[in-house]
């Protein structure tokens, strides 16, 4: 009976005993060093923004309007906003770049913080996985122990070693029951061991997915600033677009309004020119005129400093000569020197003379004309153009420095200014080689 009770003591134990070592086995696959938690990435969300700095046009810009001081206040107006345009394209330009790429770093961000919140995630339920795992291993392993102890009641007595030397019947019964009872003893302290490391690798886990839900925590905080941001980046991106798209627009119907006028242009320039050959036919007749009777009146030198200047405060703003129009890119003879003059500007009659001409005249706007007679045997005629307001009238003598007219914008003219004309023998010549050295 006794031998009987043994074996089936020692089938449980063998029973309990295998359970155990299948357990264990798989503890050991499972405690293993893991890697720890990445610290939160710090990201540099603002993009570096070019720092350029606008060169100053203010002198181009007088440059061209000195230019188109002669042409239509229209087409001076479409060529001066193209120029504006022109310039201020490449800038938005690069604020376009600059703006589409922060919002393509924006969205790499947003796609690198949402693989990791994807990664942290994974992680977080891999760890849950495990914990529950091991924590159904440690029943397990719980339930070994209570099978053991359960099965060490049902064999105990009082006094254990006497029970093991008097209860067998044989030597053999005798060894078995005492190799049993080690067995037993070393199977408990092992299963312990495995549900303490068990436990100790399940501490370590739950802690470490604490610090991996804070990390999800961070990341979504990241994520979702990085939606409002990549937002941001791309409205800034699109107004930029559409202004790049505007400026083009623009810079085109110019183009296209400028060349439409071409034609309109070069039919007035040949009304200009058509005035002036008509004004040297009648300088020829007047010089023959003169010539013929020998006319003694301003018999001076015609040098250098003969002329006074038409302005009190003379200032140059377009010399006498040829040059390449602008807009139409035509070479085009400026016959006089523009000199700035405000409007309303008094405008002085350079020598003594008669008025030839005053009125208002093709391209010219109000214009007078002065009659200086022969000077070294010479005709010199001064003209002054677009004047807002005329002094004198045909046929009239003025002096030296006396006012003629006032500055305006007449006539082909796009700001108030002086165009003053130097003919001498007929043809048109630099005014400043026969004015005085006021510079």
């Amino acid at each position: 009976m006794m031998s009987s009770t043994w074996r089936t003591r020692r089938f449980r134990f063998a029973a309990v005993v295998l359970m155990a070592t299948i357990l264990w086995a798989s503890v050991a696959t499972i405690a293993q060093a893991e890697g720890s938690v990445p610290a939160v990435s710090s990201y540099d969300d603002e993009i570096a923004q070019a720092n350029k700095a606008k060169a100053n046009k203010d002198k181009e810009a007088q440059a061209l309007k000195n230019d188109l001081a002669e042409t239509d206040q229209a087409i001076a107006d479409a060529t001066i906003r193209l120029v504006q345009l022109n310039e201020q394209l490449p800038i938005v330009q690069e604020e376009y770049r600059l703006a589409k790429q922060r919002l393509d770093a924006a969205i790499v961000q947003q796609n690198i913080v949402a693989g990791k919140l994807e990664a942290a995630k994974a992680q977080d339920e891999a760890l849950t996985a495990q914990i529950e795992a091991d924590d159904v291993k440690i029943e397990d392993l719980r339930g070994v122990l209570s099978e053991i102890a359960r099965a060490e009641y049902q064999g105990s007595r009082e006094d254990a070693s006497l029970s093991i030397f008097f209860g067998a019947q044989t030597s053999s019964e005798f060894v078995d029951d005492y190799a049993y009872r080690e067995t037993t003893s070393r199977v408990q302290s092992t299963t312990l061991a495995q549900m303490e490391e068990l436990a100790a690798v399940n501490r370590n886990r739950k802690a470490r997915q604490e610090a991996v839900r804070a990390y999800i925590e961070e990341l979504k905080v990241r994520a979702d600033a990085l939606v409002v941001e990549t937002q941001q980046a791309s409205d800034a991106a699109e107004a930029k677009k559409v202004e790049v798209e505007a400026l083009l627009k623009e810079a085109e119907q110019l183009r296209v309004y400028l060349e439409s006028q071409r034609e309109a242009y070069l039919a007035e320039q040949r009304e200009v020119e058509a005035a002036q050959a008509a004004f040297k036919v009648e300088l020829e007749q007047l010089w023959k005129k003169k010539l013929a009777e020998e006319a003694t009146n301003g018999s001076g030198s015609l040098v250098k400093g003969f002329l006074s200047t038409p302005t009190a405060v003379p200032y140059i703003t377009s010399p006498f000569g040829w040059r390449i129009h602008p807009i139409y890119k035509i070479p085009k003879l400026h016959a006089g020197t523009d000199f700035r003059a405000y409007c309303g500007t008094p405008i002085l009659a350079a020598a003594d003379g008669t008025v030839k001409r005053a009125g208002y005249f093709n391209g010219y706007g109000n214009r007078v004309e002065l009659d200086h007679g022969l000077v070294s045997g010479k005709l010199l005629v001064t003209a002054y153009n677009h004047m807002s307001k005329l002094a004198v009238s045909a046929g009239q003598t003025v002096k030296r420095g006396q006012v003629v007219g006032y500055s305006g914008t007449t006539g082909t003219s796009t700001a108030c200014h002086l165009d003053f004309q130097v003919a001498i023998n007929t043809s048109y010549e630099d005014p400043m080689k026969y004015l005085a050295n006021w510079w």
